[in-house]
């Protein structure tokens, strides 16, 4: 049990860094201090609430870190662009692993069939060489190449 409670306050520690977060715990306790931050992850792990309401979208939950995510895919693709055509086009590479650790990808099996469904797409993500970095991000995303990341 107190294994079980340090994994929740440590959990919720770490990703909500600075705040409580979201769910029951930071509906109930508004107060911002130390004491009261720890406090309200306690009553978010032993709520178990949290995970409804990030999927749901309520107890003040939102979908930021999901634009946050993106945020990152295209600050990572602006900054690294040029690597990752070449290695887009060669099916491997450092950068293209990144790029699907970023999409989701967990897996040494998903990074690689990630970079195999990027390589046959390359056409379509990088159709010139003027391709920016918001038209490759957003042709990686309408060839879906990161759909080899969710599920098993």
């Amino acid at each position: 049990m107190l294994k079980a409670l340090l994994i929740t306050l440590l959990a919720g520690s770490v990703s909500y860094a600075g705040d409580a977060g979201c769910g029951l715990g930071g509906q109930v306790i508004k107060s911002n201090t130390k004491l009261a931050q720890l406090g309200a992850t306690f009553l978010n792990g032993l709520s178990a609430n949290q995970t409804f309401g990030i999927s749901s979208g309520t107890s003040g939950c939102t979908a930021s870190g999901l634009v946050q995510n993106e945020k990152q895919i295209q600050y990572f693709v602006e900054v690294n662009q040029a690597d990752l055509t070449r290695e887009m086009a060669q099916g491997h590479g450092a950068k293209m692993s990144t790029l699907a650790a970023l999409n989701g990808c967990a897996t040494e099996q998903q990074v690689a069939a990630f970079n195999a469904k990027a390589q046959a797409s390359f056409k379509t993500i990088v159709p010139s060489a003027q391709t920016t970095a918001v038209d490759f991000v957003n042709n990686m995303k309408s060839s879906a190449i990161a759909d080899v990341c969710q599920g098993s």
